[in-house]
């Protein structure tokens, strides 16, 4: 046992735990925790300029490097401000732990107009977190912590979120810090992969379609292998993207509402799906499915499973990879039939407007290890479908949330948490000015991301519906820009205004090896659908 204050013990767990990153926006309730990080070298604090950034660096910090992500802030108005960074989180299945500030002890629930005050405050998160816990004292901390790790490493990834007064961070307590918390990898029913196999095995032409938790787990060289020996066509969500490496023969595309792929998909006898929603345009009812996640609750949600393998994406793939092998040999190859799939899909693609070039653009210009994450933008459309990815953990997309604004932040934490990789954002006007003012945190901590901004003078995608579906009555979607150049400059970091998006290759060249960060503007017309 070991005398400390709430606060030391706070950091001393989470520097147990392996946090090394602490992304966060200081305020009253949460100085104490401030003073026990200034003696703990092994956590850097990355201060932002506003709470949303707080959580969205979190998670790009815990998908670029697979571990935890963490955030503080204040409670009340700091936690609902960094509710969209949580909500995003969730949506991806990363795991982030945001620490939140309480109220003084005594006044918590009462309704009595405390600073920041919110009701029930950790019922706000709780529909986007999979662990939620209240600390009120020193004593308490440690377990705490160290059960929030246990549950963000145990099954399916989802974000959890502490909160603490600021007496049970200044009050001193006798503690002991409890052991690491370990990975718990839930392990698949031998009978259900023997099934699984046999069901695949039995189909002339099965397809192998994976998504997020695929990645997230690490299963990549296991899919990779089961996808050789079935001699399956792969295709991904925008989360699963990099499961299979885009270079390989097998990979056809990316399945996230892109009708191209639609006869890739009903050609198919038998899918297996792993880690993933099974969301988009879906499968005909008599396909059977083997699906394999670590959430069973996914099971049956939207196509119902023939075979369902509840277990982490890495044993499962494993296990069923050894009962193919076991039970036969590889299948003849298809390369050519996959070659020509692909092939099929990027010619239709590159058919639908300007967008497709500039992804192939931004693709060459990158080397294959960089990250890129792209925002809820036209060009990010294209990204999901177009965009080959060759490294593990080289996407960050919103998942289902959407949510405008996500990408800069996001980015900045997943260049924090692998500073040697290039890390490339995509963001339309719109959605760059959200978290804008994060090209101080940028400079300030050195976190050199190179920016793109899309500037067509609107938020795009609702522009377009106007003009589409609603007789060209536009409203509320125009937008009176900055120069982003000088914009950029003005915070010390790199600006860069192109004449036209032909111009982006070498721009993004030049970027990659700038010692500051890069904000490039690209001027480009109003886009046309890619769906």
């Amino acid at each position: 046992m070991t005398l400390m204050t709430g606060a030391q013990a706070l950091v001393a767990q989470l520097r147990r735990e392996g946090v090394t990153h602490l992304f966060g926006l200081p305020g009253d309730q949460i100085m104490h925790l401030l003073d026990a990080l200034y003696d703990e070298p092994g956590i850097t604090f990355v201060t932002t300029r506003h709470e949303q950034a707080t959580t969205y660096m979190a998670d790009g910090y815990a998908r670029a490097v697979g571990r935890e992500g963490c955030a503080l802030v204040v409670p009340g108005v700091g936690l609902y401000n960094a509710g969209a960074g949580l909500a995003t989180a969730y949506a991806a299945s990363s795991p982030v732990l945001l620490l939140a500030g309480q109220i003084p002890r005594d006044a918590i629930d009462r309704g009595s107009g405390a600073l920041h005050e919110i009701h029930r405050q950790l019922d706000v998160v709780a529909p986007v977190a999979g662990h939620t816990a209240g600390i009120r004292h020193a004593a308490e901390v440690p377990g705490a912590v160290h059960r929030a790790f246990a549950a963000m490493r145990t099954g399916r990834p989802r974000p959890a979120v502490l909160d603490v007064p600021p007496e049970a961070l200044a009050e001193k307590a006798d503690v002991k810090l409890p052991a690491v918390a370990e990975r718990r990898r839930a392990q698949p029913d031998p009978d259900a992969v023997r099934d699984a196999a046999a069901l695949l095995l039995r189909a002339e032409r099965p397809l192998l379609w994976a998504g997020g938790g695929a990645v997230s787990a690490g299963a990549h060289d296991a899919l990779t292998a089961i996808a050789e020996h079935l001699q399956a066509p792969v295709v991904t969500t925008r989360e699963g993207k990099g499961a299979v490496d885009d270079r390989h023969p097998l990979s056809v595309g990316t399945m996230w509402f892109n009708p191209r792929l639609r006869p890739v998909l009903d050609d198919a006898d038998a899918v297996l799906a792993v880690g993933t929603r099974f969301s988009g345009s879906g499968i005909a009812p008599h396909v059977p499915l083997v699906h394999l996640d670590a959430d069973p609750t996914e099971f049956d949600r939207h196509h119902t499973a023939s075979v369902a393998i509840a277990a982490d994406a890495l044993p499962g793939a494993e296990a069923l990879l050894a009962e193919l092998r076991r039970t036969s040999g590889p299948r003849p190859p298809r390369t050519a039939e996959t070659a020509r799939m692909r092939r099929q899909v990027r010619e239709q693609l590159a058919t639908v407007g300007p967008q497709s070039a500039i992804v192939d653009t931004v693709r060459a210009a990158l080397p294959d290890d960089s990250i890129l994450v792209p925002c809820t933008t036209t060009v990010g459309y294209m990204c999901h479908m177009r965009y080959p990815v060759h490294a593990r953990r080289g996407y960050l997309a919103t998942s289902y949330m959407g949510t405008l604004g996500f990408a800069f932040p996001t980015g900045l934490g997943a260049k924090a948490a692998r500073p040697d990789v290039p890390v490339v954002t995509l963001s339309g006007d719109g959605g760059f000015l959200f978290a804008a003012g994060e090209l101080a945190t940028a400079v300030q901590y050195g976190i050199n991301t190179v920016n793109v901004v899309f500037d067509d003078g609107a938020y795009g995608n609702s522009n377009r519906d106007q003009r589409e579906r609603f007789g060209g009555r536009e409203i509320g979607t125009a937008l009176r820009n900055p120069d982003w150049a000088a914009l950029a400059r003005s915070f010390g970091a790199n600006g860069v205004a192109l004449a036209a998006p032909d111009d982006l290759g070498p721009a993004l060249r030049d970027a990659l090896g700038a010692a500051t960060p890069t904000v490039i503007s690209v001027p480009i017309p109003r886009l046309p659908s890619p769906f």
